[in-house]
């Protein structure tokens, strides 16, 4: 049987949502970052966690999800 944690791990995108870009971030690359566009938006996982699904490009939605692993301190 699956644990939470396991389930979690896994993201699930929302429907209509595709991966545009998956990388490894922080310090020690530890950090899980994906990219996903529904429509003309934009949006950014951080650990399997929605970080915000309104930014307008690819560049825009990366440069947030960088700036949040560094104000995390990650």
């Amino acid at each position: 049987m699956i644990s939470f944690v396991e389930l979690r791990e896994k993201v699930k995108l929302s429907g209509g949502e595709k991966e545009v870009k998956s990388y490894k971030a922080g310090r020690k690359k530890d950090t899980e970052v994906i990219l996903t566009k529904k429509g003309n938006k934009f949006g950014v996982y951080v650990d399997s966690e929605l970080l915000d699904n309104n930014y307008k490009n690819e560049k825009e939605a990366q440069k947030a999800a960088d700036e949040m692993i560094k104000l995390l301190g990650i």
